[in-house]
């Protein structure tokens, strides 16, 4: 009996000592958000990593958000840094997916700011690309969250529009200059309704109170007149001659100003790098 219970109790150990190394490799491949900075709280983490879980099983499709604070890594090495991050995992620290979108920050602020940059991979590369880029930038309050240090804000929000164009990419249609998204308009709320209800009234009413005093005005025949050349008899007064003379003349021109944009970045087309297609942009805040 005893040799039994020794001989189970050899076969579980033996067993946890060959599970654990495997547990935890699959733990750290399936791990999506990697914040070597610590500008998220743990809560942030997991609510994220939550998030692109679904965007996992309901797309087949990859995200990763990696958070770094690296010093002398210039912001037009991003896209080769981004890449080798892809392709060979940093010396397989990471394991990312092929087709997939890399978020990266880089914390460390040198004298343009910190940077940001998206990197698409392979059907990634062809879902987002300069668009994607560009609208996150330009039409979203992705840039304005990050500035303000609302990171699991701006990471929440990046997500909602990366669910947004994988779902119009399986139409076969992606968003592009050619399609662009058209953000839906907000149902109104019943303030906002209330409001503008009171606005119509106000200006049907002073629309109709004026109306009637034309009218009034109009019945009243005895006008009186309100200028001294009604008071003139026209063919008495006869003028055969007018000329204006100009002594001095003064231009001004004022410049049109340019428009000015912050949070500048800049994007790629698609490139090939180590066997795999990829797109690339990003920007300073």
């Amino acid at each position: 009996m005893r040799k039994r219970i020794l001989l189970l109790l050899l076969c579980i150990v033996t067993a946890f000592v060959f599970l654990c190394p495997a547990m935890a490799d699959g733990s750290v491949d399936d791990k999506r958000v990697f914040d070597e900075d610590d500008i998220l709280d743990s809560s942030e983490e997991d609510k994220l990593q939550d998030r692109i879980e679904e965007i996992q099983k309901t797309y087949n499709f990859d995200v990763v958000i990696l958070i770094v604070n690296q010093e002398n890594l210039p912001y037009d090495s991003l896209m080769a840094v981004t890449d080798d991050y892809y392709n060979n995992g940093i010396t397989s620290k990471y394991a990312f997916k092929n087709d997939g979108l890399l978020i990266f920050l880089n914390m460390c602020n040198d004298e343009d700011g910190r940077d940001y940059w998206f990197n698409g991979c392979d059907r990634g590369a062809e879902i987002f690309d300069n668009y994607f880029f560009n609208y996150m930038r330009d039409n979203t309050g992705f840039l304005n969250k990050l500035k303000n240090a609302n990171y699991y804000g701006a990471f929440d929000e990046t997500l909602d529009y990366v669910e947004i164009f994988l779902k119009q990419a399986e139409t076969g249609k992606p968003y592009s200059d050619s399609n662009p998204y058209k953000k839906p308009k907000e149902p109104m709320s019943g303030t906002k309704f209330t409001v503008l209800a009171l606005i119509e009234a106000g200006i049907a009413f002073l629309f109709g109170k004026g109306y009637a005093n034309k009218l009034r005005a109009s019945m009243n025949t005895a006008i009186k007149r309100t200028e001294a050349t009604e008071y003139i008899n026209q063919s008495s007064f006869n003028v055969s001659r007018a000329q204006d003379i100009f002594m001095y003349s003064n231009v001004t021109r004022t410049p049109i100003p340019t428009e000015t944009r912050s949070g500048g970045g800049s994007g790629s087309s698609i490139h090939s790098s180590g066997g795999h297609s990829h797109s690339g942009g990003g920007g300073h805040f």
